[in-house]
């Protein structure tokens, strides 16, 4: 598979990774984009090893390892994850792995959001793309940093809250619970309301409990920090058009926690989680039905950010649309895709910009 960008970075010009994602991937090693294997071959492996995989998501995962200057599937030793073109029957799936790969950049690259590394790889019998994510639990030397999601530190599970168990809580109970285990709070609240909002304008609908992480980072005296963010994507590309669903009373479509709800047009509010805790709503959303810059600039408040900090994010994440604009016109995203992207970015730009206050 000949690309002319790099396939980690987006970077115009070469045909596989350049030198500073070959060094933050792969540790500097010439590593092929092209997969040593095929996509029959990763399905003889996931069968064979049915049952031995712990890595939990609906999409298919495998890990692989880094051995010289190749990618191997592995069930043990992982340092990489590998996820190909899922089965289902949502939208546009043979484009998700290029819309998380985008997704992650445009995180990194326009947003100083810490991602971990990741890049699109291609099988090698032209059986599609997949996306590859290194693991940033994973140290040089092979050891793991000890990492617990927010549904283990929150202690909720299907066991003891049910299936839903993910979604059953809010972004303000998340940052009640760093205040109450992360020493450097006001450092990593913003990062993570910077991440809220990053969410928000990408339509990603499954930031759910599982999807924010704290680590422990054993060379500052253990203490917890976020994890960098990892399943970033525009999932909203993946729901049926709307004017196709049937308009019955609760007719809805869910997918990995994005609901439309075809009742309610104007149902941009969509995110995994409430932003507020009790149910509470700011006289913005009781008007609108949406979240818009005065239910973020509260949520902020409600966190401990201080008011200006706040502003300065809100007016930072409506600020880059051009620039969003020109890395989605890189990305192995399609021509027809990369429109709706942006146009959902903007409907949320819109979104972001509006104060029922003002």
């Amino acid at each position: 598979m000949n690309v002319t960008v790099c396939p980690g970075c987006l970077k115009v010009g070469g045909t596989g990774f350049c030198r500073n994602c070959r060094q933050n991937i792969f540790h500097g090693k010439k590593v092929d984009h092209v997969l040593p294997f095929s996509r029959p071959d990763y399905n003889r492996v996931k069968i064979e090893q049915a049952g031995r995989i712990s890595i939990s998501g609906v999409q298919s995962k495998h890990s692989l390892k880094l051995s010289g200057n190749r990618l191997e599937l592995t069930d043990r030793g992982g340092q990489y994850i590998l996820k190909p073109i899922p089965q289902g029957s949502f939208e546009n799936l043979e484009y998700m792995p290029a819309n998380e790969h985008s997704t992650m950049q445009l995180a990194g690259q326009i947003f100083s959001i810490p991602t971990a590394e990741c890049a699109v790889v291609f099988f090698n019998d032209d059986n599609g793309p997949a996306f590859l994510s290194k693991r940033f639990d994973v140290l040089p030397d092979e050891a793991r940093l000890q990492q617990e999601d927010f549904a283990q530190i929150a202690r909720m599970s299907g066991e003891t809250h049910g299936n839903n168990y993910k979604y059953d809580t809010s972004y303000e109970e998340i940052a009640l619970l760093m205040k109450q285990y992360v020493s450097a709070y006001q450092i990593e609240v913003e990062k993570f309301f910077n991440l809220i909002l990053f969410n928000y304008l990408i339509h990603n609908g499954d930031a759910h409990l599982k999807n924010f992480s704290l680590y422990n980072n054993a060379a500052q005296h253990n203490t917890y920090l976020l994890t960098p963010a990892y399943d970033l994507l525009n999932t909203r590309l993946h729901l049926p058009n709307p004017a196709e669903l049937d308009k019955t009373l609760y007719a809805r479509i869910i997918y990995a926690g994005s609901v439309y709800n075809s009742d309610r047009e104007s149902n941009e509010a969509a995110m995994a989680l409430s932003l507020f805790k009790d149910d509470y709503q700011t006289e913005s959303f009781k008007r609108n039905g949406f979240y818009a810059r005065d239910d973020f600039f509260e949520f902020g408040i409600k966190t401990g950010i201080p008011e200006n900090r706040v502003n300065r994010f809100l007016d930072n994440i409506v600020a880059h649309k051009n620039e969003m604009g020109e890395l989605l016109q890189r990305s192995f995203l399609s021509e027809g895709l990369t429109k709706q992207y942006l146009e959902m970015i903007s409907d949320r730009m819109k979104a972001l910009s509006y104060s029922f206050a003002l």
